[in-house]
């Protein structure tokens, strides 16, 4: 599936200190013509066409998409028809500028179901992240009372480390039973609350432990899809989420102004890889989009990944995560210290549980859309 990244504007009303964008970028009003939109939409047909594909995803992003009036979303709906005819739609939002009138475009065009972010140390009202946690929440219920689904999405600083069951059971407690869980990237920049590759593996260790031991209490545990997709790849080689992905090759971010790039963490760092009013050709033709599909495939991969019993399906994980101590980090990008604990765990007498956990997809998926289940894993 083509999934694309589309940034009706940057513009955001939320500050969160892990956010790929610069706040200079953030405080930009300008919003997505429908010109662009229909030029953005013809790229992705011709793309799905020429490599192949089933279907595209329009993944409504920013920025603050919500900040966008519905009457955009309905004229932007009619426009999809016309140039995308096999597309589905979602959207990813802070929730905070929610309205009911968003309502009926939600049912009628993203699955009756948002991608919400929430995190744990970030995101504050007057210094207080239990205030913005009742803010959100007060937004969810609003949501809910209408007939949609929420799917929180989490990025873990070294704040949240260690506190991997809390934040679970958090979600448990306010009735949450699919998580996406999303990889803090500082792509040439640093920041000090961005735990390390190692870090971040412990802190997948920690939510599998307590998926775990869940099931083995009380038979179901939230779905946490990386943490889904490292017991698939241990289990069965199937690649998923952050491993073994070809996200340089199906992926477009569409900047508000109709800007190219392949990755939202590079997207406004990058020189752009052209316009999408050039077209399909020239996006795949950028040399810049070519050097990144050849670094996934070819150069991220370092020496250790050579005889790494996960090689066949981690493919050296997400392209812009530094792979290991040729790249300034202890852990790999494939974060094995994390795979070697599920493995540890299976042979340990585990399997079946595990294999319990997995079971409970088939029933997520007959209560959400293929969008909640797949988008974070379209890699």
């Amino acid at each position: 599936m083509i999934l694309a990244y589309m940034k009706p504007t940057n513009y955001c009303n939320v500050g969160c200190s892990h956010c790929y964008l610069p706040e200079s970028v953030r405080a930009n009003k300008n919003r997505m013509t429908p010109e662009t939109l229909r030029a953005a939409a013809r790229l992705l047909a011709e793309m799905q066409e020429k490599q192949r594909k089933s279907a595209a995803m329009v993944l409504w992003h920013g920025g603050e998409p919500l900040t966008v009036p519905v009457e955009w979303y309905m004229e932007a709906a009619t426009i999809l028809a016309e140039e995308l005819p096999n597309h589905i739609q979602a959207i990813q939002t802070s929730l905070i500028p929610w309205k009911a009138e968003y309502t009926d475009w939600i049912k009628q065009y993203c699955g009756r179901e948002i991608g919400s972010s929430i995190d744990f140390s970030q995101r504050k009202i007057k210094g207080s992240v239990e205030e913005y946690h009742r803010l959100w929440m007060k937004k969810v219920e609003q949501v809910r009372a209408e007939g949609i689904m929420v799917i929180p999405g989490v990025v873990p600083t070294r704040l949240e480390l260690g506190r991997e069951s809390q934040i679970l059971d958090w979600f448990i407690d306010r009735e949450f039973d699919v998580v996406n869980l999303d990889r803090y990237n500082a792509y040439r920049d640093y920041f000090s609350d961005r735990p390390s590759n190692l870090e971040h593996a412990y802190f997948l260790m920690g939510l599998f432990d307590r998926c775990m031991e869940l099931m083995e209490q009380k038979g179901w545990a939230p779905m946490i899809g990386a943490v889904k997709a490292g017991m698939m790849g241990v289990l069965y080689d199937a690649s998923g989420d952050r491993w073994g992905g070809s996200c340089q090759s199906n992926f477009v971010v569409v900047e508000p102004d109709g800007s190219l790039n392949n990755c939202p963490d590079k997207s406004t760092i990058e020189e752009p890889y052209g316009n999408a009013h050039d077209g399909y050709d020239a996006f795949s033709r950028n040399a810049f989009r070519r050097k990144w599909i050849r670094v996934q495939h070819v150069d991220h991969k370092k020496g250790h990944c050579l005889n790494c019993e996960n090689s066949s399906w981690c493919q050296s994980g997400c392209p812009i995560t530094p792979n290991g101590v040729p790249e300034g980090e202890v852990e790999c990008a494939g974060y094995k210290t994390f795979l070697t604990h599920i493995r540890h765990f299976m042979k340990q007498g585990g399997r079946d549980v595990m294999m319990s956990y997995l079971a409970q997809d088939q029933r997520l998926r007959q209560k959400y859309s293929a969008i909640a289940m797949n988008y974070g894993s379209a890699a």
